[in-house]
């Protein structure tokens, strides 16, 4: 099962962005992100006591990609749930998977489709640039998923220190890195980085000794340290809630249509259930890894790692929590710093009434189904 396409990060995203939207993007601050009054504000739909009737008429497309958390998105289009939560809501929605993560991504910022499953550091560019963004459900979080390789059985973390770390620039590894090293005292002047793909960066920890560290994810951790190539001395569990996986959908296509939303959201929990149900939980298991690639044992393994969110209320508390509200400021910090976006201003939303460019809603998920 390859990772490579949901981790890599997009930085090629900058120079589409200047054709989609101008070249003035990069050259002046904008207000994309603030609030404008004059803007309806994004319906909440724990209001919406019928089906909303999708006013055009169109098909609404959800692109995704492979990755552990991601997968129910094949039960929900195998087992018929999202058909029955559309038809329930009168619109119709199609799924439509992306070979590689990036592209997904790229076509939800052209508006090429109207929803995305996407981490938490990518949600910032489309709507930095004008994409209209709502994060309406925590898919899941990494929870030692992702984390920082060295060498040797016992390494520790403070010994990367002057090393050159393999990983891919501007990804969520590249964020997981300058978190490790804040909790040493060290930053990124401490060591080398060297930009490569991430897949190829837990390969090559495999396969070359020269290679000294590295920041990738699973199945590559838990390879390295069975064949006793390394030790994982940072991961994604020391930074709990940090990174985020999310199901955007375009703030256009959910004000045209509420039930679009909904659909989404009672689907993905129709998926939860199977998966939770020890009844029906080795059907899902087996479904999800063979569209995974990835034998059962191998998924259930970086399912372990991946803290999936199968419970309605806590990702409806989370989105409205201040621990959110604290890791998309680091993202944004992170992101700013790096120059993947270029203004320091701007804001992301929480609640059904806000109507920054990003924002997260929770009243999908809280919608009784």
């Amino acid at each position: 099962m390859s990772h490579a396409s949901r981790r890599a990060f997009l930085s090629v995203l900058i120079s589409l962005f200047a054709v989609l939207f101008g070249a003035g993007c990069d050259k002046t601050p904008t207000d994309s992100g603030r609030k404008d009054p004059a803007k309806a504000q994004q319906p909440s739909v724990a209001d919406q006591a019928t089906p909303q009737p999708t006013a055009s008429g169109r098909t609404y497309v959800v692109a995704w990609s492979v990755w552990t958390g991601w997968m129910p998105f094949k039960l929900m289009e195998q087992k018929g749930f999202l058909k029955q939560r559309a038809k329930e809501q009168g619109v119709n929605v199609e799924l439509k998977e992306f070979k590689g993560y990036m592209d997904s991504v790229q076509a939800f910022a052209a508006k090429k489709v109207d929803a995305v499953a996407m981490t938490s550091m990518e949600s910032l560019q489309p709507a930095s640039n004008g994409v209209d963004s709502v994060g309406l459900l925590v898919n899941d979080i990494s929870n030692g998923g992702d984390g920082v390789l060295l060498r040797g059985g016992d390494a520790k973390l403070e010994q990367i220190k002057g090393k050159t770390v393999l990983l891919e620039e501007f990804s969520v590894s590249h964020y997981l890195l300058n978190r490790a090293l804040e909790t040493k005292g060290l930053s990124e002047k401490d060591v080398k980085v060297k930009n490569i793909p991430g897949d190829e960066a837990g390969k090559a920890f495999l396969t070359d000794g020269s290679v000294q560290a590295v920041a990738t994810w699973n199945p590559h951790l838990f390879q390295a340290v069975e064949a006793k190539k390394g030790r994982v001395v940072f991961s994604s569990r020391e930074i709990p809630g940090e990174i985020i996986d999310f199901l955007v959908v375009s703030g256009d296509a959910l004000k045209e249509s509420p039930g679009l939303g909904r659909a989404l959201v009672d689907a993905w929990y129709d998926a939860m259930r199977t998966i939770t149900d020890p009844n029906t939980r080795v059907e899902a298991i087996e479904i999800m890894a063979r569209a995974a690639g990835a034998s059962v044992q191998d998924f259930n393994r970086m399912l372990a790692d991946t803290d999936l969110y199968t419970d309605r209320k806590r990702c409806a508390e989370f989105l409205e929590s201040e621990q959110l509200k604290q890791t998309m400021a680091k993202v944004k910090k992170f992101s700013f710093d790096k120059g993947l976006i270029k203004d320091a201003s701007f804001e992301i939303g929480f609640g059904a009434a806000a109507n920054q460019k990003l924002r997260f809603d929770s009243s999908f998920v809280r919608a009784a189904p």
